[in-house]
């Protein structure tokens, strides 16, 4: 693992090695560490239980490093108090960097030591500066291959944590939305702390190929950026969705997902590639964590992946969701649009001008500068639909807008 014991050093080195292996000799040096340690790194003091942690790990990684220092060559393996440590901070939830620092601060310590040691030794049958290779090389072996191993044991031991907060936080959710956790508080326990007396805009997530699911949650944490919600709670059901909730004091302005919805090439768009998104109103109390979720789930039904329809706002798509696409629905919409229900191009053209006309409250100039076309252009097709529906444009009832917005939604090509 490193390189092998210089021959002439062999005799200082066992009569290092049993010097300071002495009960008295190891306490000195755990206080050296220990203390260096509490000094850079107070809030170890603030942890039940920690610093007696770290102590004993100090001296275990000392004692072990001693029994392996003089050997021809170096065996590393970490100590298992360090492993308990890396565990424990990962199960206390406490940052990755911490643990690093420990062994950061601890690396200082033993440079200065070395130094001091090899300024101190009298003149002796080697060289010092074999020496202090010697030592500086096996001590920085052993203290990189701790801060790996401890990473390795921390960041697993923290992927078993999360991976059980996160399923408790499923059940839990499921349990709400069920009907069987109706308690307030026990939900918002059971939801790691998420708030329930607030407003709650729940969010569904969805894409296509199931491989890709792991990129939603990065998607949900900027659409709650956008929104400005701190801290939502994140479900993680399975299968090809995530699903989401924003807890806020007041209702959130949605009003711009419009811009975070819009064509790739727009700067404050977000990238969606094969996801599509339902949003729920905000609803307050444990009811509305239920009922937001049921809507943004029924606004999932009218999106469609890679269009502008991507994502649907539940208040903007209500009529048609709770409506539903039935073969009684279908024949209410092939009543009120005749020959409109078409899927040529022209009769396409023509129920896209007349959505867009309804949409601006019948201006012409209105839906000319939202298709993109001249205004003449939105007159002469409006004058092509009265003459498939039989009617003038002016005698347009609320079941013929239903009925165009039923059938843009599911049954678009």
């Amino acid at each position: 693992m490193s390189e092998s014991m210089p021959s002439d050093l062999a005799p200082w080195l066992l009569a290092y090695v049993a010097a300071q292996a002495q009960p008295d000799e190891v306490d000195v040096w755990v206080d050296r560490v220990t203390n260096a340690i509490y000094t850079e790194i107070p809030e170890v003091a603030a942890v039940e239980g920690l610093p007696e942690q770290v102590r004993l790990t100090v001296r275990e990684h000392w004692i072990a490093f001693l029994g392996d220092f003089a050997q021809p060559e170096q065996h590393f393996h970490l100590v298992d108090a360090a492993r308990r440590l890396s565990v424990e901070l990962a199960d206390r939830q406490l940052p990755l960097e911490m643990l690093i620092r420990f062994y950061r601060v601890a690396q200082q310590e033993v440079w200065d030591y070395v130094s001091e040691l090899i300024k101190a030794l009298p003149p002796a049958d080697f060289d010092r500066a074999d020496l202090l290779m010697y030592f500086w090389n096996r001590a920085g072996v052993w203290l990189d291959e701790s801060i790996t191993e401890s990473v390795a044991t921390y960041q697993a031991a923290r992927s078993r944590v999360l991976a059980g907060a996160a399923a408790q936080r499923y059940e839990a959710a499921r349990s709400i939305l069920a009907g069987e956790l109706s308690d307030p508080r026990e939900a918002s326990s059971a939801l790691g702390g998420y708030p329930i007396s607030v407003h709650h805009t729940a969010v569904v997530l969805s894409v296509g190929d199931a491989e890709r699911v792991g990129t939603l949650e990065q998607l949900a944490t900027e659409l709650a950026r956008r929104i400005g919600a701190a801290s939502p709670l994140v479900v993680k059901p399975g299968g090809r969705q995530l699903w989401m909730w924003l807890g806020t004091r007041d209702a959130p302005d949605l009003s711009g997902l419009a811009a975070l919805a819009g064509p790739a090439a727009d700067p404050d768009a977000l990238a969606h590639e094969g996801v599509v998104v339902g949003v729920g109103s905000a609803t307050t109390g444990i009811a509305g964590f239920a009922a937001s979720h049921r809507e943004a789930q029924g606004a999932l039904r009218v999106t469609t992946p890679d269009t502008p329809d991507w994502l649907a706002l539940y208040t903007d798509v209500e009529l048609p969701v709770l409506l539903g696409c039935s073969p009684e629905v279908d024949r209410f919409v092939g009543r009120q649009l005749g020959p409109l229900v078409g899927e040529d191009e022209s009769t396409q053209r023509i129920r896209e001008t007349l959505t867009a006309y309804l949409d601006s409250g019948g201006s012409a100039e209105e839906a000319a500068r939202a298709l993109v076309v001249h205004r003449n252009t939105i007159r002469y097709r409006l004058g092509q639909a009265e003459e498939m529906l039989g009617h003038p444009i002016a005698r347009i009832s609320p079941q013929l807008a239903v009925a165009l917005r039923h059938h843009d939604l599911f049954h678009r090509p």
